[in-house]
């Protein structure tokens, strides 16, 4: 091909990509409503065609082994790199494409995509992405069964392929798995074997810090995950009756740090490194004396100080402070842990968490230092009281106040909840 002169399949590829370009551009304030409809339509299957382009040129990208060449450890994350996707969608559109695809043979020969009328219904731009992904699901689980014929297999497919251009993905997905146990009732080796092959869990950078989980658990673990998290994840009122403003979905959240937090307590990880599982955290020492700014993690993940600090009050968190050139001024890991008998006469005395009306047990309660370690607080029974993750995480930023008489934890409530102020102590049966 001679200098300048673009291949055809390129020139088709500028010429949609003008051709978007214009319609983006257009005004649609001049349709009428049917015009506007059938835009929308037309544009829509478009972009379903274009996604199905990516199951010609990953099967290209593999057979000619380019990811390899260009040293990646995978075709997901070569195309990661090229095309600045997050890591979870690249694999996705891996997956499809080496289902949806053409394949090559050891001969060098076109074979037929795994998943012939899914193919040819994404191709069309018919059905979307998510409609194929439970389509290959279904299938994949009834490929796990021994009785069941390829016939079936394909019959299988074509008739949720049919039923995918009428239904969306979530009313396909129980039209599946109806199909599925209607096919295979006896299928419960079957799935665990699917479920095995489909688990998954990503954790998604969002760039402020926060991160996204994408995953989907098994059956076992799904059903660790509803007992445990949805019993740490009831609403929790404070010691005034105020009811937990909190949305379901905030609970839960907190019910995953709560699980989180206890295994980091338990002691229990497996060591990196050669040392425990540690949560290191690094700050400079204007930050540390300040508690403004942003900390980093040892994963180069950012966070404000004072939410570093909070969790630096954890067992198995390091921090590091450093001056503005890098060099280490202080570093504590242990320091200013409770000893195993420190926390059992606390365990003892608290029985739990200590703020009024709370129940949560010894399990899912961490040692509190009453004045924070980090300006000076001791690490001693009269320094220390057993505080829930909930009651934990918000206790220095509310105005409720801790104090010790008699070698026992009281509560102050803010004077909005007793305009006296009255101590009060979190008394268990």
């Amino acid at each position: 091909m001679s200098v300048g002169v673009q291949h055809p399949v390129v020139a088709k590829a500028v010429a949609v990509q003008a051709a978007i370009t214009e319609l983006t551009a257009s005004d649609l304030t001049g349709l009428a409503e049917g015009e506007l409809l059938e835009v929308v339509r037309v544009a829509e299957q478009a972009r379903r065609q274009l996604e199905a382009f990516d199951n010609q040129s990953i099967p290209e990208l593999e057979a000619r082994n380019l990811p390899g060449q260009h040293l990646a450890r995978s075709t997901g994350a070569f195309l990661t790199d090229l095309l600045k996707l997050a890591p979870a969608e690249a694999s996705a559109r891996v997956r499809q494409a080496r289902e949806l695809g053409s394949q090559t043979s050891i001969l060098a020969e076109k074979l037929p995509p795994r998943l012939p009328a899914v193919a040819a219904a994404r191709e069309a731009g018919a059905i979307t992405a998510r409609h194929a992904q439970v389509i290959m699901d279904a299938v994949g689980a009834l490929t796990s069964s021994d009785h069941i014929t390829a016939d079936q297999r394909g019959e299988a497919e074509a008739f949720l392929t049919e039923q995918a251009e009428t239904f969306t993905p979530p009313v396909l997905a129980r039209i599946a798995r109806q199909l599925v146990d209607t096919l295979d009732p006896d299928g419960t080796l079957a799935d665990e074997n699917a479920q095995a092959r489909r688990r998954s869990l990503s954790l998604t950078p969002l760039g402020d810090g926060m991160h996204r989980i994408i995953g989907d658990l098994d059956a076992e673990t799904s059903a660790l995950a509803m007992t445990v998290l949805h019993s740490l994840a009831a609403p929790k009122p404070d010691a005034a009756g105020d009811r937990d403003d909190r949305l379901p979905k905030q609970r839960l959240h907190d019910a995953v740090q709560s699980v989180l937090k206890l295994a980091l307590r338990s002691g229990q990880l497996p060591k990196a490194g050669g040392v425990p599982a540690t949560v290191l955290i690094t700050m400079t020492a204007d930050q540390f004396e300040t508690g403004t700014g942003l900390a980093a993690t040892s994963y180069g993940q950012k966070m404000t100080v004072p939410q570093a600090l909070r969790l630096a009050d954890e067992a198995s968190v390091g921090w590091i402070v450093h001056d503005s050139k890098g060099a280490i001024l202080n570093h504590g890991t242990q320091q200013r842990l409770a000893t195993k008998a420190q926390t059992v006469a606390l365990i003892a005395r608290d029985r739990g968490c200590a703020f009024p009306g709370c129940t949560d047990p010894p399990e899912w309660s961490e040692k509190h230092h009453i004045i924070p370690w980090r300006e000076g607080g001791r690490t001693d029974l009269n320094n220390l009281v057993l505080l829930c993750d909930h009651h934990h995480d918000r206790i220095e930023t509310s105005d409720w106040q801790i104090i010790m008489c008699d070698g026992l934890p009281w509560f102050i409530p803010p004077a909005i909840h007793d305009p006296e102020q009255r101590p009060i102590r979190n008394i268990r049966p």
